[in-house]
């Protein structure tokens, strides 16, 4: 006997009212933490951290070579090299040996390169006069004092480490989330799982996509059984701040998740009007948001990025998601019955549909994101679409996406 489907046929929503439902959840930015600039990379900022001083705080030397004291008086080639030590300004007609980033002693108006000099028993010969100022770092030119570091709500990149190592900056506080990753199929294997039978592809996948950022746990693969999904959701929330479910997310007979994160706590969403994006569901258990994949590839990315990254810009309190508006390179005409989503890749400024089948992992490889087009409607070539990229570890610059303009697609 067939046991009948777990997930009853839940109300499909229109995508305002599923993005109205999930702004809704009381959910606060996850707690920062003072951790070590030099480990900070990949946290969110939870402040503006602006640079306490120039840097350099002194002039110091663009390259190796030597200080000169007059460089700029013309026809004065000829300098006395003076030794570093005891250097307290330099007088003019002297010059002194100097390093690249080494602080200048007073008195220095430029720097002559290593390779432009001849050096002839303590006597220094420039090739030629130098203008005040040449391979002269002034204070302040690399980091203003008071330049903005990092704004609040900004990942913090390696540049960024940089910077705030530069300036003198030590700790700071970020923000990273805690997810974990549950793959749920009863004829699935863990991927390092050597018996016969299916591996999970998805979840180790949307486990590294959410490394950009969260510390992540896999928690490998849950037979498809009410009570383990619910027990495996329960645990998780314990230890998380996001929990992310993939596979049985539909009407099937063994398609039972939402079910099982309705048991443990309430299901929010439990689809939506959009082809691709309707057996996605977002539940709240003990606090903490369910984000519900569907187990086919196209679904699941496309779905993470309408969902989940809304829910992780609650937990980091900043924008995630990036946008770009672009015209159509060539008509469509949406045959689907309901409203659909596809796939597009950027090229020479255009936006180019790609075909697509949601189990088709080639297709998603050479996407760079997509957009929701209404059922029933044709859309010429030019036609720009707002379409929401899909997230390849670039540093994010996002613009709005929402609301609709002429010769725009909105939802």
């Amino acid at each position: 006997m067939t046991p009948p489907s777990a997930n009853p046929p839940y109300r499909l929503l229109r995508l305002a009212e599923a993005r109205a439902a999930i702004a809704a959840l009381p959910i606060r930015p996850v707690a920062p933490t003072r951790v070590a600039v030099g480990s900070s990379a990949g946290g969110w900022s939870a402040d503006e951290v602006r640079s306490p001083a120039d840097v350099p705080p002194r002039p110091t030397s663009a390259m190796d070579g030597f200080a000169i004291a007059d460089g700029v008086r013309a026809g004065r080639l000829d300098f006395a090299v003076v030794e570093a030590n005891g250097v307290r300004r330099l007088r003019p007609g002297e010059a002194v040996a100097v390093v690249t980033g080494e602080t200048l002693p007073p008195g220095t108006s430029a720097v002559a390169r290593v390779e432009s000099v001849r050096l002839d028993h303590g006597t220094l010969r420039l090739r030629h006069s130098l203008p005040r100022g040449t391979d002269v770092h002034a204070p302040g030119s690399s980091i203003r004092g008071g330049a903005r570091l990092v704004a609040k709500g900004q990942e913090v990149l390696p540049y960024t480490v940089a910077a705030l190592l530069a300036a003198g900056v030590r700790r700071v506080r970020v923000r990273r989330p805690k997810a974990v990753v549950v793959a749920t199929g009863t004829e699935l294997r863990r991927p390092d799982d050597r018996s016969p039978g299916p591996r999970d592809a998805l979840g180790p996948a949307i486990a590294a996509l959410l490394r950009r950022w969260c510390d992540v746990t896999y928690a490998g693969v849950v037979p498809d059984d009410r009570a383990a999904i619910r027990s495996a959701v329960e645990t998780a929330v314990r230890a998380s701040d996001l929990v992310v479910t993939l596979g049985g997310s539909s009407v099937g007979p063994r398609d039972r998740t939402k079910a099982a994160v309705a048991d443990a706590g309430r299901l929010v969403v439990g689809g939506t009007r959009i082809n691709v994006l309707k057996r996605a569901g977002v539940g709240f258990v003990r606090g903490t948001p369910v984000l519900i994949l569907p187990g086919q590839v196209e679904s699941a990315f496309v779905s993470f990025h309408e969902h989940g990254l809304a829910l992780l810009e609650r937990l980091v309190d900043a924008p995630l998601r990036s946008y770009a508006r672009r015209p159509l390179r060539d008509p469509i005409t949406v045959a689907h019955r309901m409203d659909s989503t596809y796939l597009f890749r950027e090229q020479d400024g255009h936006a180019i549909p790609i075909g697509w089948g949601v189990a088709r992992y080639e297709t998603l490889l050479g996407a760079t994101g997509f957009a929701y087009l209404r059922h029933g409607r044709s859309y010429p070539r030019g036609h720009v679409v707002a379409m929401q990229r899909f997230e390849r570890g670039a540093a994010i610059q996002p613009t709005p996406a929402e609301g609709s303009a002429k010769g725009q697609s909105a939802f």
